[in-house]
């Protein structure tokens, strides 16, 4: 369960038993960028509108679903005018960490795939275009 309090205009959040533990302020928490998926200087995926706390929080390690829908929650209450796309910011969280998967096999594999195959197999397999 994610823990949170508010505290001079900060939100404190912290998992039991997990290593995780920020502090956003609270005119930030319901910010929303376009995410850019891929290495730089290549086309990669970009999915618009989502979650940049929910993004740094939850795709540097894969993590439980339920975190991410108590953060959802959290953000709701504190910034619920917020015009993040909540579906686009799931599905980023998910390819995002599929993407970071996949380099880390590619890294170690015999036979390596490139960056472009790598992003298109995501597409393909997400629908996107």
């Amino acid at each position: 369960m994610i823990k949170h309090s508010l505290k001079e205009n900060l939100i404190s959040l912290s998992i039991d038993q997990v290593d995780f533990s920020y502090r956003i302020p609270i005119k930030k928490i319901g910010n929303v960028i376009n995410w850019r998926i891929g290495k730089k200087g290549t086309n990669g995926i970009v999915i618009d509108h989502v979650s940049s706390w929910t993004l740094q929080l939850f795709t540097k390690k894969t993590t439980d679903d339920k975190y991410i829908k108590q953060f959802m929650k959290i953000v709701q209450e504190y910034c619920p005018n917020s015009s993040i796309n909540w579906e686009q910011t799931l599905l980023a969280v998910i390819i995002q960490n599929q993407y970071n998967w996949l380099i880390t096999n590619n890294n170690t594999a015999e036979k390596k795939i490139n960056e472009d195959d790598i992003i298109s197999s995501l597409k393909k397999k997400y629908k996107l275009d």
